[in-house]
């Protein structure tokens, strides 16, 4: 089954392009939002490990914490709200 996205035409197994998102750092606070397709995670200037704590879409209430997170890094996620984290920033995609 082919998708139609974007106005191209991609395969089943193709990558979809990212269509939009936003930009967060922890010090905004708890951000909730409609379900995303991935995040990005800016990489700081050291190079410690970070951790991000997030709510997965398919278990709201429920918070998961990710930890060693090394920063410039993708990750295909479906969250709904970035709760709390030592990282420099995260871009949520759609």
């Amino acid at each position: 089954m082919d998708i139609r996205a974007f106005g191209s035409v991609y395969g089943q197994t193709a990558m979809l392009p990212y269509a939009s998102g936003f930009g967060w750092a922890p010090s905004q606070g708890r951000k909730n939002f409609a379900t995303c397709r991935a995040i990005y995670i800016e990489a700081k200037a050291n190079s410690s490990k970070d951790y991000l704590t997030v709510e997965l879409s398919d278990a709201p209430g429920q918070q998961s914490t990710a930890v060693n997170l090394d920063g410039n890094d993708l990750i295909p996620i479906a969250c709904t709200a970035l709760i709390s984290g030592s990282v420099n920033g995260v871009f949520v995609l759609y």
